[in-house]
């Protein structure tokens, strides 16, 4: 993604890391990814895989813009009601599909991070073998924070939009 051109100086920055790799990030990071990752995919699986993750990302954006609305109506949220069915629908989709086409290992700074604090006590042979990359399944739909985005419309119904509340204050105490 780093080759994609920017989007006038004040859309989306220019991406000088590894995507893959960033820690840390701010919500307004994950947002230029999802802004512009559909044309860094295009073409890079085969046909059929292609065409799920462009589903998965197109339902993920429309999903996302409708849970950014400032304003809601009933119509609105029954949109996005159905958005959200459409979003788990394909994150479905892709966990049974194309997720059991590719296989996938962490990322070598995962890995060093993994051996590092068992390096100091561990023999040699079997920090040889730890040093391998792990297998990484698809886990997303079986994490929590997954699981409570289809309670997102109900509640905007009670509480409003997120605009008009902060969970900083928590955050700030853990």
């Amino acid at each position: 993604m780093r080759n994609m051109p920017t989007f006038r100086r004040d859309r989306i920055r220019k991406f000088w890391n590894d995507v893959a790799a960033q820690k840390n990030l701010a919500a307004r990071d994950y947002e230029d990814f999802l802004v512009c990752i559909m044309p860094a995919f295009e073409g890079l699986l085969p046909l059929q895989d292609d065409e799920t993750c462009a589903d998965l990302l197109f339902e993920l954006a429309n999903w996302h813009a409708l849970a950014k609305l400032r304003l809601h109506t009933e119509v609105t949220l029954e949109i996005f009601e159905g958005a959200t069915r459409h979003m788990y629908e394909g994150m479905r989709v892709f966990a049974t599909t194309t997720c059991k086409h590719h296989v996938t290992h962490e990322l070598a700074k995962e890995a060093e991070t993994r051996i590092r604090p068992n390096a100091q006590g561990a023999t040699s042979a079997r920090s040889k073998s730890q040093k391998k990359r792990r297998l990484v399944r698809f886990n997303t739909p079986s994490m929590i924070k997954y699981h409570q985005l289809c309670h997102y419309p109900r509640f905007i119904r009670r509480s409003g939009t997120t605009d008009n509340y902060t969970t900083q204050i928590v955050s700030i105490l853990h």
